[in-house]
């Protein structure tokens, strides 16, 4: 997908590791999101992992997006 600029690549991902409020290693399911230069997807920007229960409430494709839309937004106003 394009957004801005930027090429990003949103892969579903099984074996999220996160620790949860009590303390333990939980392995969730979500999402791997790349962030590249252009489509050729040569030149890595970023890329980060979205977990259920963590970065995202649900296991959903559109909550990546978004919340992969919202990444380049926040780092644009870095830049700035």
């Amino acid at each position: 997908m394009r957004y801005k600029g930027f090429y990003i690549k949103i892969s579903p991902d099984i074996n999220i590791s996160r620790v949860d409020k009590n303390g333990r290693d939980v392995l969730c399911e979500g999402f791997l999101i790349q962030v590249f230069a252009d489509e050729t997807e040569r030149v890595e920007i970023d890329s980060f992992s979205a977990a259920v229960g963590f970065e995202i409430l649900e296991n959903s494709f559109a909550e990546a997006v978004q919340l992969a839309k919202d990444f380049v937004e926040c780092e644009g106003k870095k830049c700035m």
